[in-house]
């Protein structure tokens, strides 16, 4: 493949998840259900990034573990969010998981990952089992409809690999077998990412912030091993929210009618999704913009949106690098003083 064509490839991807966004918007807008809408597109607009990720030879395998994972979790979240410190305690397990997966396989923490934001964002939404099976039902339908439309164009992205032979995946599961095996440790990172994510939780929880689950969904994605990479990762996803609020609050201020608004939605989800291996801030901003059109297109006021997200960001961040910072420092001086003379 030449150069050209490699580095296009993404927006050939991103081209060809939306088509499915489009079809779910549409069709909540002519069924008038568009609040149930919304969270199908939720749910394929993450699952479409899975399109982006490698996990054995089949290229939808991503997409579908993803898929069926964030229904799952949308549905005990939605029960568990009845009750905050379950709700904490699911979230910490998830997390958790999340980091000692990370030492596996990158797209296994970005799977998790997402399994993880479904569970968070269920949770700031709780009800019974009907309320439960609506949200997993909805995410679950989003996600599928994704893999669907995107498996049309399968054969022609990925020309030889859009078939997975049996024998074949026998071989990629031994290969994960042994992935685990060789790699899988519980490393006391998976301690601090449960940590802070429970932190996070009970400072949204106590400050009452609607839209709270960025703070615990942010410190999950920045938090690195290293207090530096931490550091680093939380400035660009700060000054990518901040930047993502600003231009979709000014949109949004404008009067943007619904098509405006749909508009700007569907194509800031477009460019998020070709610039997710480029520069993690803009990367950021594209992603907080569809996340906050698409609230203003439910009826939410943007500004609300706009302002809790980044300030449940903010605590995300300062949480994650806070208890990695504190965690150096008391190893920096227990060391220190182990090597002073007795």
């Amino acid at each position: 493949m030449s150069d050209t064509c490699a580095s296009d490839r993404p927006w050939r991807l991103a081209l060809a998840c939306m088509p499915a966004l489009l079809a779910i918007l549409l069709l909540g807008v002519y069924t008038r259900h568009l609040p149930m809408a919304l969270i199908a597109l939720g749910g394929a607009f993450t699952a479409g990034f899975g399109a982006f990720k490698k996990f054995s030879d089949y290229p939808l395998a991503p997409m579908l573990i993803v898929t069926a994972g964030m229904a799952v979790s949308a549905w005990i979240g939605s029960l568990a969010g009845n009750h905050f410190w379950l709700l904490a305690m699911v979230a910490a397990v998830w997390a958790a998981l999340c980091a000692w997966l990370a030492s596996v396989e990158d797209t296994l923490w970005w799977i998790v990952l997402q399994w993880s934001i479904a569970l968070l964002v269920a949770g700031s939404y709780p009800g019974g089992i009907g309320t439960a099976d609506h949200r997993a039902l909805l995410m679950l339908c989003g996600g599928v409809m994704q893999l669907l439309v995107f498996g049309c164009f399968q054969r022609a992205l990925y020309f030889d690999q859009h078939t997975l032979a049996r024998s074949v995946l026998r071989a990629n599961l031994q290969a994960i077998r042994t992935d685990f095996q060789v790699h899988f440790r519980l490393r006391r990172y998976g301690f601090y990412a449960a940590s802070v994510v429970v932190l996070c939780l009970v400072a949204v929880h106590l400050l009452g912030l609607r839209y709270g689950y960025w703070a615990p969904m942010t410190a999950l994605i920045v938090l690195k091993v290293h207090t530096r990479d931490t550091f680093t990762k939380g400035l660009q996803r700060v000054l990518g929210t901040l930047a993502g609020c600003a231009v979709a609050s000014l949109i949004a201020h404008l009067n943007a009618g619904f098509t405006l608004l749909s508009v700007a939605s569907l194509a800031s989800a477009f460019v998020a999704y070709g610039l997710q291996n480029r520069n993690y801030s803009v990367f950021t901003s594209f992603i907080t913009a569809t996340a906050v059109l698409t609230v203003a297109l439910g009826g939410t006021p943007e500004w609300q949106a706009a302002l809790e997200r980044a300030a449940a960001t903010g605590i995300g961040a300062a949480t994650a690098i806070s208890v990695l910072a504190v965690e150096s420092w008391i190893g920096d001086h227990l060391h220190r003083r182990g090597r002073r003379p007795a």
